[in-house]
Formats: C-alpha cells, sequence, structure tokens
C-alpha cells in the first residue's frame, strides 16, 4: 500500500499537470499573458507564460489525494502536527503564487515582492513565532514544533547545531532566510527552457529518495508531490518550449522546495549538493554585481546559463551540464558511506568546478559578462 500510495501521488501530480497545460496555453493565448522576445530572453516569438498555474494545480490535487491516502496504511498517518504544517506549506505557497502571478502580469519592483517573500516564509513558521515549545514525536524525543521551522541541522566536525537551543529567534531568521533563498534561486534558475523544472525534479527526487530512507512514509508525499508536478510540466517547457512558468510557477516551486528540505528532519545537505550550481550561480551573481557597484535584483546577462550560451553551447547542452551535475551530487547525498565532511568535500568539489566554469566565461568575454540589459 505504501508504494501505491507513492505512486498515485506522483502520478496524479504529473497527470493532472499535464492535463491542464495546454488548456493554460490557450487562456495565455487568449488573455495577451505572453512573455515577449528582448535582450534576457532566449525565444524568438511570443510564448505564453504562466504555466506554473498548472504546476500548482498538480502539486495541490497531489496533496489533497495525500490526505485520502492517510487511511490505505498505518505509516501514512499524520500527526495533527503535520496536518498543521501541511496547512502552512499551502497558505504560504498560495500568497508566493499571488504576488509571483501579479508579478507576471505587471512587473512589481523587487522590494516589495522580497517582502511579500519574507512574509510567506513567516506563514510557514506560523504558531512557533509565539509557541516556541518543541513536542515530543513518535520516538518521545523533543523534535516537533508547532510550524515549519529549521530547528537543527547537521554540519560537519560539529556534528549538530541545533537553532532552537541556541535561541528560538535565531531558528526563526535561519527558516525565512533559508525559504526565501531558495525560492529566488529557482526563479533566477528560470532562464532556459526546462532548466527550473528539471533541477526541481532532480532536486525532490533526490529529496523524497533520501526520506525514504529514513522511513519518514508520510513525509515522502511531499517531495514526489512536487516531482510529479515538474515531470508534468517539462514535456511542454523543454526545449523549444511550448509555455513558460512564469514567475508563478518557479517562485512556488522554489517555496515548496525549501520547505520539502526543513520538514521531517532538515535535509540541507542533501538540498545543498543537489542545488549546488544555482545556489553558486546566485551567490556568484551577488557578489559579481556589487563588486561592480550594481544591484544584485537588477536583471543582465551575467547568469551561468547566459554565459554558457555566449560561449557557444546550446539550450540543451547547457541544461544537460545542469541536470548531470545536479543528478550526480544528489546521488553523492544518498549514498550511505558518505560521512558528512565527505558531502562537505564534495560541495567543495562542486563550486570549484562551478566557479572555474564562471572565471572562464568571464575573461573569455568580459565586456559581454559586465553588459548590463
Amino acid at each position: 500500500m505504501l508504494f501505491l500510495a507513492m505512486l498515485l501521488t506522483f502520478g496524479v501530480a504529473a497527470g493532472l499537470t499535464a492535463l491542464l497545460a495546454p488548456p493554460v496555453t490557450w487562456l495565455c493565448w487568449r488573455c495577451g499573458w505572453l512573455a515577449h522576445p528582448g535582450p534576457r530572453r532566449m525565444h524568438r516569438a511570443p510564448t505564453p507564460t504562466v504555466g506554473g498555474l498548472a504546476i500548482i494545480a498538480g502539486l495541490i490535487g497531489a496533496l489533497i489525494l495525500s490526505f485520502v491516502l492517510d487511511d490505505l496504511d498505518p505509516a501514512l498517518q499524520r500527526s495533527p502536527l503535520e496536518h498543521l504544517r501541511l496547512g502552512l506549506l499551502l497558505a504560504g505557497a498560495l500568497v508566493v503564487a499571488t504576488i509571483s502571478f501579479i508579478d507576471d502580469l505587471r512587473e512589481i519592483p523587487a522590494l516589495p515582492r522580497l517582502l511579500v517573500h519574507f512574509g510567506a516564509a513567516l506563514i510557514a513558521v506560523g504558531p512557533y513565532l509565539w509557541d516556541q515549545t518543541l513536542y515530543l514525536d513518535v520516538l518521545g524525543d523533543p523534535t516537533e514544533a508547532r510550524g515549519i521551522i529549521l530547528t537543527a541541522f547537521n554540519f560537519p566536525f560539529v556534528n549538530q547545531v541545533h537553532l532552537h537551543n541556541l535561541s528560538p529567534w535565531v531558528a526563526i531568521v535561519a527558516t525565512v532566510i533559508w525559504i526565501a533563498g531558495i525560492q529566488n534561486m529557482v526563479n533566477w534558475a528560470d532562464g532556459l527552457d526546462g532548466l527550473a523544472a528539471g533541477v526541481t525534479l532532480i532536486a525532490a527526487s533526490v529529496l523524497a529518495l533520501h526520506t525514504l530512507q529514513l522511513e519518514q512514509w508520510s513525509v515522502v508525499l511531499l517531495p514526489l508531490a512536487l516531482a510529479g508536478a515538474c515531470a508534468g510540466f517539462l514535456p511542454f517547457n523543454f526545449h523549444p518550449a511550448k509555455i513558460f512558468m512564469g514567475d508563478v510557477g518557479a517562485m512556488t516551486l522554489g517555496y515548496v522546495l525549501a520547505v520539502s528540505a526543513i520538514m521531517g528532519g532538515a535535509k540541507l545537505a542533501t538540498a545543498l549538493l543537489v542545488l549546488g550550481v544555482p545556489i553558486i550561480d546566485m551567490a556568484w551573481l551577488i557578489f559579481w554585481r556589487t563588486l561592480h557597484g550594481r544591484s544584485a535584483a537588477e536583471s543582465g546577462r551575467d547568469h551561468l546559463h547566459l554565459r554558457l550560451l555566449d560561449l557557444g553551447f546550446s539550450q540543451r547542452q547547457v541544461v544537460a551540464f545542469y541536470y548531470i551535475l545536479s543528478a550526480a551530487f544528489g546521488s553523492i547525498a544518498l549514498l550511505d558511506v558518505m560521512t558528512p565532511a565527505m558531502k562537505l568535500l564534495a560541495l567543495g568539489i562542486l563550486g570549484l568546478v562551478v566557479l572555474s566554469v564562471l572565471i572562464y566565461a568571464t575573461v573569455r568575454d568580459p565586456q559581454r559578462r559586465s553588459k548590463r540589459v
């Protein structure tokens, strides 16, 4: 029954997203919700956007189904605190989707958007803002919070960093930064056909496998639903894309992915490994733009995927590069023989590879790299 529940969750998310993608495409053409060609955009003709609406519908449909699946097997039954966390996730994701949909139709300045992203992250934190007690889990250990909160995570050489013990407010700040950062990272990666959807699919799949290793049967349904929604959308979004997900898709995917890495015990090392390429690219962009007196939030052709295109690689080749590195390092995170120190070393190697490519691209064409658009 456990396998059936997981298969149904993934299948419903994928099937519903794929079923709704064509009607959403038609709606975009009908309403004029199109992404037009421009200096930062790779497509040469107007393309329907806000395809993320289909992704969100598939994700929500699968999560609703997962509540029904509670009765299939005792292992799938969620605690009241798990139900609370899923409710907070859906509420926060709805806020992110709403502001992002508006931004897709009429651009909103970066600061108001970022404030809403932080607000949505606080929604995920939920009652922990005022009730900072840790309740007993099924094993009798005080690990359960009334909200989605990064209470602790493992770190090489120091075993576990317990943020809640340091200060509940440290845990809250870390959670908000993590959620807002990951959702913006996914959005920044949404620059080529199939890039954000594919990387999120790989990341969600790795998180699901990691959750299975920990035998967290009810928790695994969330990353499976996320992976299924991405899988259902990817055939319509892979190059040449018939529809884009828009900010409404990328931001919402990032929000759910960030929460998935926290629920059921922080899986930050796993998430950092599988998302290493876009995370390092985001960090480099912030550094590079600040160094040149530019705002980190402004648009530009200095993203890694655009730099690789300017070096002569095709869209499919660049996307494949991201897929291969994400899958390879995500697989490393799943190996039981890998100690936290070894995972940190693997992350360091990944960083060196990506930074080498970034520096090479910058040296090859420094004028284009620094060009503002």
